[in-house]
């Protein structure tokens, strides 16, 4: 993963790890989701810069206040997994796909971690 790619790698992160809840979001929408489009395109392989900045503005427009791009700035703020000093190693898990940032297990509440995309397991690393 590039440093150009890592703002979407985040997105995709976040959007896999909220899946019921912007679906719960969209809900009222009609046609095809913008969500669907961009699990789509990340299945395919396809560029995701389009997809990710519909399914924001579509957020934006449904009430949601902070989007897709306003939650994954917010991640910027925390401390990055591997850093902190009390657990020098810890675990992450990684997209199958090698499209998103993956998630931490303090971000998770089902296991064993799975893709939400591929339905494939995440690839566990310890930092």
């Amino acid at each position: 993963m590039t440093e150009e790619t890592r703002p979407a790698a985040d997105a995709l992160a976040y959007v896999c790890g909220q899946v019921d809840s912007l679906r719960a979001i969209l809900a009222d929408g009609h046609g095809p989701s913008p969500l669907d489009d961009l699990l789509a395109a990340a299945r395919d392989g396809r560029d995701l810069t389009g997809p990710l900045e519909t399914l924001h503005t579509t957020l934006l427009a449904a009430g949601d206040p902070l989007g897709v791009w306003g939650h994954v700035r917010s991640w910027r703020a925390v401390n990055a997994t591997g850093i902190d000093q009390r657990a020098p190693f810890e675990p992450v898990y990684l997209c199958p796909l090698l499209r998103c940032s993956g998630r931490r297990p303090d971000n998770t509440t089902v296991f064993p971690l799975t893709c939400t995309i591929t339905g494939r397991p995440l690839r566990r690393e310890e930092l």
